[in-house]
């Protein structure tokens, strides 16, 4: 039962890592928005920043502060907070940044997949598609090289 929470707690810090890469870098956004979409963060906090993100880079008016706006209860605000004041460990080349960053975000979409996976019901074709389609996407991402600069 540890290990199972222990790999859940890794896998909320990988989707809030993931969400502060994108806050602080919109290049690093646009690389990444068609393999990760916010049904991917499995967190309903994170999944609901994350739609906001979404819906402010696509309206080119990226604003932090009324994403946190958004959360009204303390709790919620705090951990919000969090997500923009997240420190990226100091990765001190880029290359090490880059290999960070792809395995992340291979890391959330893995266990995106998992999740939906255990959720699925055995009869939704529908869902068993969506499903195939993100291991491709998944496969896709084994490929790509995200730049940081």
């Amino acid at each position: 039962m540890n290990r199972e929470k222990d790999k859940e707690d890794g896998q909320l810090k990988s989707q809030r890592i993931l969400l502060t890469w994108m806050i602080e870098k919109e290049s690093i956004f646009t690389q990444i928005k068609k393999y990760i979409v916010p049904e991917d963060f499995t967190e309903n906090l994170y999944r609901t920043v994350a739609r906001l993100l979404y819906e402010q880079y696509d309206a080119k008016a990226v604003n932090p502060a009324q994403i946190m706006n958004h959360f009204t209860e303390e709790e919620e605000h705090r951990k919000v907070a969090e997500l923009f004041h997240t420190k990226i460990q100091s990765l001190s080349t880029i290359q090490e940044q880059e290999k960070a960053l792809k395995e992340t975000v291979i890391k959330v979409k893995e266990y995106s997949i998992e999740t939906a996976a255990k959720e699925l019901e055995p009869t939704d074709m529908r869902g068993l598609q969506k499903l195939m389609e993100a291991k491709r996407t998944l496969q896709d991402l084994e490929k790509l090289h995200i730049s940081i600069n």
